[in-house]
């Protein structure tokens, strides 16, 4: 894993090589020694930190950073699929090659069409004095940038490099804030901090004085998207070719890797196919499942069972199972200063890193990204069906759904179409008027400051009657970006970097082009990938509809530490921005409809199938790990 920073002045002014220090010093943590190689020439300074070396290594002298055979100067964070006439190259493999096509002539974005996999990297020009930076195109790889036309253009890997530089104040960016908490869309080239922004997923810069340009260098083709012919049996023997090959492209050749384990499709296909690729090698996988813990004569099963039946049919996965740390650390906890997430061992996301990266472990494989492709659900395509008039496909699948969940063809086709045709605002109606519950998001808003919230606008991806588009919509969503940039963060602690297959190019444009009809056929969900994962997944896994959450009791762990939390909000008051941000009286009531003390024993079991309460303390969770954010940051 790499980092990356530094910085062009606009103006001509030579490059302060004491402050690219400053920046890549604020991106090392305690105990790590990366080998540094630095680039200071003129107007430019650019640095690589490589962290493949574990904690407790001494620093050595690095070597220059690579150049091309034109001059070009190279700072990359990057492991590639491949480029023409070359396979999959991690390192300085990766770096000559991402040279070799950079190196000539004509557009960054025509140039690096054909590069794909994981990178975000900066190259200086000596010929033309021109600087290019670029970023694969689902932004698994983060590049944050502060832009002062003009005069300065710097760049990192992590915010705090941004603002170790001294070019910009740490402050934080309150509507960016809200809009995260309330999951919905955001600027693909804002940040979390004022003035810190990101370059865009897929795209491409390139400045100089007096001159800036850019644009993407590759897309997806949405001419192209739900036109593929096939039959189903093809589609799937295609899509299981390449999620096994996107899987082994992302294998380090030494070394230990790690792989999430859910209880779902995802994950736990990236995990055997892994698995099963390093088994020639006698390299075993370290698989991570999400576990819930046992309180007394409440012990949950979460997703248990599923992850039980992959490890008895993959003997060589070696499980370390990872259950929530104790409660008040879980709902209190330390966190991120570049993101509104917990860095602490009891956090689930965090102690996977931390205990991979101590097993030696530099890579972190993960199923996210599938359900906006590969594993679509198909969650609109009746919807899209009816409204092309296949009216026979509309009854039969219709049918097919209500026969697996026992309740009637009529409601459920109002189930699987309404959502879909009856515009938002009607829809949202209507729920109020049936008593349909509020979800988290809804319940999240209520514990925001309403001043707060006025005048901002908050939009979420709809999931419209065209269910291809709605794949296009996913795919291109600044979630998949975020999502991925949090595990970025996370693992860059740990000097690990995190890799999904299921967002590799060639995956997720063969998911793209494929008609609505492969993702809801039968009556069956994700029916494409549960096809193209046979022999993969036992069919226990595989055929299994409902998803269990992953930590049934957090209901329990907010009741037990019920009086604890409304006296750490009673001590939030006195944070200005946590009081100005937050609405703490409606926290307060919330924590206090949770059962506490002994009736929250008594009833654990009872009350994890409550959904009105699941959804009060997901928010809860959410808004309390946000408090102490701002507590321990701003």
């Amino acid at each position: 894993m790499r980092l990356i920073c530094g910085f062009l002045h606009l103006d001509g002014r030579p490059a302060e090589a004491d402050r690219l220090d400053a920046m890549a010093a604020a991106m090392v943590e305690p105990g790590f020694a990366p080998a540094r190689s630095r680039h200071v020439e003129g107007p430019v300074a650019l640095a690589t930190l490589d962290f493949a070396r574990r904690p407790g290594a001494t620093e050595s002298p690095a070597p220059p950073l690579p150049r091309g055979a034109g001059g070009l100067v190279l700072a990359a964070d990057a492991r590639l699929d491949g480029t023409p006439g070359r396979g999959p190259a991690w390192g300085a493999a990766a770096d000559a090659a991402l040279l070799a096509v950079l190196d000539r002539p004509g557009s960054p974005g025509d140039a690096l069409a054909a590069v794909s996999g994981d990178f975000a990297l900066a190259a200086w020009d000596p010929r033309t004095r021109a600087l290019t930076l670029a970023r694969d195109d689902f932004g698994v790889r983060p590049l944050f940038t502060v832009d002062l036309p003009g005069r300065l253009f710097a760049f990192a890997s992590l915010p705090r490099g941004l603002h170790a530089s001294g070019l910009v104040e740490r402050r934080l960016d309150e509507v960016h804030f809200l809009r995260e908490l309330l999951m919905a869309d955001t600027p693909a080239d804002a940040s979390l901090f004022a003035g810190v922004g990101r370059l865009d997923p897929g795209s491409w810069l390139r400045l100089s004085p007096g001159r800036r340009e850019g644009g993407r260098h590759w897309r997806l083709d949405p001419t192209a998207a739900g036109k593929r012919r096939c039959d189903p049996a093809e589609a799937a023997e295609e899509m299981a070719a390449l999620i096994e090959a996107a899987v082994r492209r992302r294998l380090p050749e030494t070394g230990p890797v790690a792989a999430h384990l859910s209880g779902g499709l995802d994950s736990g296909a990236i995990a055997v196919l892994a698995s099963r690729a390093l088994r020639g090698a006698g390299r075993p996988l370290l698989a991570y499942p999400f576990l819930p813990g046992s309180y007394g004569d409440y012990r949950p099963e979460g997703e248990e069972p599923q992850v039980r039946i992959v490890l008895e049919r993959e003997p060589d996965l070696a499980c370390v199972p990872i259950r929530l740390g104790p409660a008040r650390d879980v709902l209190m906890p330390r966190t991120d200063g570049d993101q509104v997430t917990p860095f602490d061992p009891a956090d689930p996301d965090s102690a996977v890193c931390i205990d991979a990266a101590a097993r030696g472990a530099e890579m972190l494989l993960s199923g996210w990204g599938g359900d906006q492709a590969a594993s679509y659900n198909g969650r609109a395509a009746l919807a899209e069906a009816l409204l092309h008039g296949r009216l026979g496909r509309v009854a039969a699948e219709a049918r097919a759904l209500a026969a697996a969940r026992g309740a009637s063809p009529l409601r459920t086709l109002w189930g699987e179409v309404a959502p879909h045709l009856v515009p938002a605002p009607v829809w949202r109606a209507i729920g109020r008027a049936t008593g349909r519950p509020p979800g988290v998001a809804d319940v999240t808003r209520g514990l925001l400051r309403a001043e707060a919230l006025a005048g901002l606008r908050i939009e979420r991806v709809r999931i419209g009657a065209d269910d291809v588009a709605n794949r296009l919509r996913l795919v291109e969503n600044g979630l998949v970006a975020r999502r991925a940039e949090r595990w970025a963060l996370t693992a860059a602690r740990t000097g690990m970097a995190v890799s999904f297959p299921l967002l590799d190019r060639a995956v997720v444009a063969c998911a793209v082009a494929l008609p609505s009809a492969m993702f809801l056929r039968g009556g069956v969900r994700r029916r494409l990938f549960r096809d193209a994962t046979v022999g993969v997944l036992p069919d226990g896994v595989r055929l299994h509809r409902g998803k269990s959450r992953p930590f049934p009791e957090l209901h329990l762990l907010i009741g037990l530490e019920r009086a604890a939390l409304l006296d750490f909000v009673a001590e939030a008051r006195a944070h200005p921005l946590v009081d100005r941000l937050i609405d703490l009286d409606a926290v307060a009531a919330l924590l206090r409809t949770v059962p506490a003390g002994e009736e929250a024993r008594r009833r654990a079991a009872e009350l994890e199938r409550d959904g009105v309460l699941l959804a009060a303390c997901v928010a809860l969770h959410r808004v309390l790990r946000a408090v102490c954010h701002l507590r321990q940051h701003h």
